[in-house]
């Protein structure tokens, strides 16, 4: 989902989207950028898309709700 107004992160970087993924032909496991927990992308987890005003992008893979929660607060704090 685009966010209508993406949410700031400080610096140079916004989110701009939050998804929640599942690809059921995916075996890739991912670290939770928060826990370090795993990430599987065959299983429901939630999926940041990350914009810097420079035009880059990147995509950051949360294990659950509390760890995004976790990720923004630590982002907006620094």
């Amino acid at each position: 989902m685009e966010l209508e107004t993406p949410y700031a992160l400080g610096g140079t970087y916004y989110v701009e989207t939050v998804s929640v993924g599942k690809r059921t032909d995916d075996e890739t496991v991912r670290d939770c950028v928060v826990c370090g927990g795993h990430v599987y992308a065959d299983d429901w987890h939630l999926v940041v898309g990350v914009l810097d005003t420079d035009g880059g992008r990147q995509r950051h893979h949360h294990c659950s709700d509390d760890c995004l929660t976790e990720w923004l607060k630590l982002m907006t704090a620094a």
